[in-house]
């Protein structure tokens, strides 16, 4: 076996460990100041309980029994030399645990969206009730007829029209002017949100508009919005344009009015993950 084997399979074995040992204990252990400052002590090297003793200016008892939680928590390990007692790092074990606190740390594009989420909301409170137009595009590796019953298609729709963490639980289209529009989001904890309005224009595979905006427990919109999807061939894939006009904002809707550019970002990805393939299958 080469070293990199070894060095891969010591890894794996670590990480095994840490997770039989649990991490949540390991990190309580670690919590405990004089634990903590011992650990720091036993970072630069080995030592005696005594030596531990010394180096914390603890009483060798009260030392002993930390010592003794850190080695439960898996934290170090404890040499029998004799009649000596020497304490070391666990140095696979706290490998284990920077790996899991690494993956912790590594970014998720959710925290950009709520970063430029908050910013907006910010933006709305400072200057509400303004009418703007948000004009989005994205190209999509499918045909045109393929989108267009993404976009028409309520069961097709539902398979995309929620950001991340949002589940469709109810979703009513069709192209047909005078249709109802109507979307009701779930997010985890029980809360939903519904969206309601009519479709106002119609040209199969080419253009579709429709008003769709949040309403309140009363059914009541929270402002007024107008989308325009028109849709084309360039370069072999379907070019989507996307303009959404609101206007007649009502006074606390600044969360409401300021999610529909990160939303619609997210949406339009997640409709674009769906027809990857080509089909929306």
């Amino acid at each position: 076996m080469s070293s990199e084997d070894r060095l891969s399979s010591d890894a794996i074995d670590a990480i095994d460990a840490i997770d039989a040992i649990d991490a949540q204990r390991a990190f309580a252990a670690m919590g405990e100041p004089a634990r903590f400052r011992i650990l720091e002590v036993l970072a630069e090297s080995a030592s005696t309980v005594g030596g531990v003793a010394e180096a914390t200016h603890a009483l060798q008892p009260q030392t002993t029994k930390h010592l003794q939680a850190l080695e439960a928590a898996g934290l170090i390990t404890m040499h029998r030399l004799g009649r000596r007692r020497v304490a070391r790092l666990d140095r696979a074990a706290f490998a284990a645990l920077s790996a899991r606190l690494a993956d912790w740390g590594q970014a998720d594009p959710d925290d950009d969206v709520l970063e430029s989420y908050e910013r907006a909301i910010a933006r709305e409170e400072a200057a509400p009730g303004r009418a703007r137009t948000l004009s989005l595009r994205t190209e999509i590796a499918a045909s045109v007829d393929v989108v267009w019953r993404a976009w028409t298609d309520p069961e097709i729709a539902a398979r995309w029209w929620a950001p991340p963490h949002f589940t469709v639980t109810e979703f009513a289209i069709s192209p047909v002017v005078g249709a109802d529009v109507g979307l009701a989001l779930g997010e985890p904890g029980g809360a939903e949100y519904r969206s309601a309005g009519r479709v106002l224009e119609v040209d199969p595979g080419r253009r579709l508009v429709f008003a769709l905006a949040p309403v309140d427990a009363a059914g009541a919109a929270l402002f007024d919005a107008v989308y325009t999807v028109e849709l084309r061939v360039e370069g072999g894939a379907t070019v989507v344009d996307l303009r959404i006009e609101t206007g007649g904002v009502r006074p606390g809707s600044a969360d409401a009015i300021a999610g529909l550019e990160p939303g619609w970002t997210q949406l339009l990805a997640g409709l674009r993950a769906l027809l990857a393939g080509g089909t929306a299958d």
